[in-house]
């Protein structure tokens, strides 16, 4: 091959995915968005002019996803109209009662698709050689890239290396599996036997070397990944060697998380505009941290404004962890409840409490205070 080619590189689809903190309707438009986002993989792969698609792991949540995720995901792969090839990562990996095995992908599967299942060469298109590193069970006794990487000839081949799991320099030395060798990967570019090694495994794309890469996930899946919902666009000039490395945006989900100081009506009304101002609400997932303390009426208008706030997102949910927003019950506030007789010696008795320090009776005060308030 004489010529430069540009193909794309994807990973970590995981369809089937299910969000704990989304609710049913929330659930769906996520599940969509991520077969959205392979049709949005389909156009870049024509205004680019790439000649395939590689995704380098975890196409599928697990290997019992329901059959309509399936089915629905040979659809969306229809819409890409040049050559994929699909690794198996550790979700779905090719281990006994594997879906790639089952009837409901061989049956359906379109036949520009390529599962690999071994690592021997693969040409794509012409001039241009994949090895793949597939995984074969959930947990792997060794570097889960080596099979890729071990027999590969330095024969300056225009050759791609696929694999998936972590590197020990990201894992921080927690992976609870073996990690791939980055070494050895470094090694095989240097050496002319492989030209780009895509990775999968970590949802953030990240630059390993300028020509290893993750090209993180199509569409995001939690506050802490970093800029995910890209497609690597990756051109190859073999006369040259050169190469460049393009991220394509085609993820429309954005999940972010907040901190905020809470301490009087000011700083209420500041979060309200936060709300206000980010955009694509019905695809946005908010983690809600909040500290400080506030007076009954702008504790009850706060837990109104987050109520709200989550029924127009796609979900808005309150960091248990970092949630320490404290009841500042004013005499005023609870006088002007008017309550009398069991209530009212209920609610004297909340505030003696939380006089002595019992950070439980605040809430109940503010529960009363916001029950009583509603009543009337």
């Amino acid at each position: 091959m004489n010529d430069s080619i540009t193909f794309l590189h994807s990973s970590d689809w995981q369809l089937g995915m299910m969000r704990r903190f989304l609710g049913p309707d929330g659930q769906a438009r996520f599940a969509q968005a991520r077969l959205d986002a392979i049709v949005r993989i389909g156009e870049v792969a024509k205004t680019t002019g790439a000649a395939f698609v590689v995704v380098t792991g975890d196409v599928f949540e697990h290997n019992q996803v329901e059959r309509q995720t399936i089915l629905r995901a040979c659809e969306a792969l229809k819409r890409i109209e040049v050559p994929v090839v699909l690794l198996p990562g550790n979700h779905d990996a090719l281990e006994p009662g594997s879906l790639w095995t089952s009837a409901q992908w061989t049956g359906h599967a379109p036949s520009h698709v390529t599962v690999l299942t071994s690592s021997e060469p693969f040409e794509v298109v012409p001039g241009v050689e994949i090895v793949g590193a597939p995984w074969r069970s959930r947990r792997p006794v060794s570097d889960p890239a080596a099979p890729g990487y071990e027999d590969l000839p330095a024969d300056g081949k225009t050759r791609i290396l696929l694999a998936h799991g972590q590197l020990v320099s990201l894992s921080g030395g927690l992976s609870d599996v073996p990690t791939i060798n980055q070494a050895a990967l470094e090694a095989a570019v240097a050496e002319g036997k492989a030209r780009y090694v895509g990775l999968g495994d970590r949802h953030s794309m990240i630059r390993v070397t300028d020509r290893i890469w993750y090209s993180g996930t199509q569409e995001v899946t939690s506050p802490e990944e970093l800029e995910p919902g890209n497609v690597l666009a990756v051109t190859l000039d073999p006369v040259e060697d050169a190469i460049s490395v393009e991220p394509v945006r085609v993820g429309a989900w954005h999940m972010v998380e907040h901190h905020a100081e809470l301490d009087d009506e000011e700083s209420l009304t500041a979060l309200e505009d936060w709300f206000a101002e980010l955009p694509d609400k019905e695809r946005t997932y908010v983690r809600l941290a909040a500290r400080g303390s506030l007076a009954l009426p702008l504790l009850s208008r706060l837990d109104a404004m987050v109520d709200a706030q989550g029924e127009v997102f796609a979900s808005v949910e309150r960091w248990v962890k970092f949630w320490t927003v404290q009841p500042a019950p004013e005499a005023g506030d609870l006088d002007m409840l008017q309550l009398s007789g069991p209530a009212r010696a209920a609610m004297e008795e909340l505030r003696q409490a939380l006089a002595g320090g019992d950070e439980t009776a605040g809430a109940a005060l503010t529960l009363m205070h916001r029950l009583a308030r509603d009543a009337g």
